[in-house]
């Protein structure tokens, strides 16, 4: 009886170990795909998540930048991955805009979601010596002179831009859109150049301008405040309702592994948790971000519907 017992154990465990390619999961490095090009917000973010995941796993987490297709190339790219929980992705907001914008076929539904890693309001910028002190002054002056005002924005359908058209169609107004392929950099040269009278920016691009005196706010076109900046109001508070901020997740492909999913999932809760991690995001002007990935699943297809009819109902899309 005994040796049947012991027979029977020794089978679980090579069971065992061949569903777990004969190692418990991870034993070999990570691959963290990054859709957007190195040196940016996402980019950061990216690298301040691998490096304190991988303090936590005990493996090698390495960042492979795969940029293009307004984060298309890359998403796809993630979703496309084995689901083995070898290659995860850091999952931008435009994976509810890619589709609607016709960069990539994936939705938020391509993902197995780990968590999610910060927020970045949006908001409406003008030049410190700027005529319009408040958003009621811009509204005010957009009434007077329907489509005259210039606003600057990071490219086409972008999460700042489609948070700025649900404003105006609250307010009943409008502005002359200027999207510029060079992202919100360029926005903001543009407008501190006299090329555009305002723009959108996201807390992360807007923190050393304010500090530095160079910049007002107008509104945060999110739905609640940032902790970056607690005075501003938002555009929802004023009476105008948009939700036009940002945000990133991490992700595997769908249909990933349980037991691989279960050791990210609580690898990066200890990664969200970590002083370290909060005082790293808050230093970028990132909110924190932490949604139950399950329940965050959910809201990204609810956001993806609310886009999708932002981007069809202003032809935003090239095909």
């Amino acid at each position: 009886m005994k040796k049947f017992l012991a027979l029977i154990l020794a089978v679980l465990m090579v069971l065992s170990m061949t569903a777990c390619g004969g190692k418990a999961f991870p034993s070999k490095q990570i691959t963290l795909i990054c859709p957007l090009a190195a040196g940016g917000g996402s980019d950061a973010i990216s690298r301040l998540y691998a490096a304190a995941l991988e303090k936590e796993l005990g493996v090698s987490v390495v960042v492979e930048n795969k940029p293009g297709a307004g984060s298309g190339i890359g998403q796809e790219a993630i979703a496309a991955a084995k689901g083995d929980g070898y290659t995860i992705g850091y999952i931008p907001a435009e994976v509810t805009t890619v589709e609607a914008m016709g960069n990539a076929t994936v939705t938020p539904e391509s993902f197995d979601y780990l968590c999610t890693v910060m927020k970045i309001c949006a908001l409406i910028c003008v030049p410190a010596d700027s005529e319009f002190e408040t958003l009621e002054d811009l509204i005010a002056a957009a009434k007077a002179n329907p489509g005259q005002i210039t606003i600057g924005t990071a490219g086409v359908g972008n999460a700042y831009e489609l948070g700025l058209r649900a404003m105006l169609k609250s307010a009943g107004i409008e502005l002359n859109i200027v999207n510029f392929s060079g992202g919100t950099a360029e926005a903001i040269t543009a407008m501190m150049g006299g090329n555009v009278q305002c723009c959108t920016a996201g807390t992360a691009e807007a923190l050393p301008y304010v500090e530095s005196g160079e910049f007002r706010l107008l509104c945060q076109l999110s739905a609640e405040r940032s902790a970056c900046f607690p005075d501003a109001p938002t555009a929802t508070e004023l009476g105008y309702a948009c939700d036009g901020g940002s945000w990133g997740a991490i992700a595997a492909p769908a249909g990933t592994d349980e037991e691989a999913l279960k050791v990210l999932r609580e690898a990066s809760a200890k990664v969200l948790a970590s002083e370290d991690f909060k005082a790293a995001v808050a230093e970028r002007g990132f909110d924190e971000y932490n949604v139950d990935p399950v329940q965050f699943a959910s809201d990204a297809m609810e956001m993806y519907t609310v886009n999708s009819g932002i981007i069809k109902e202003f032809n935003l899309s090239a095909n």
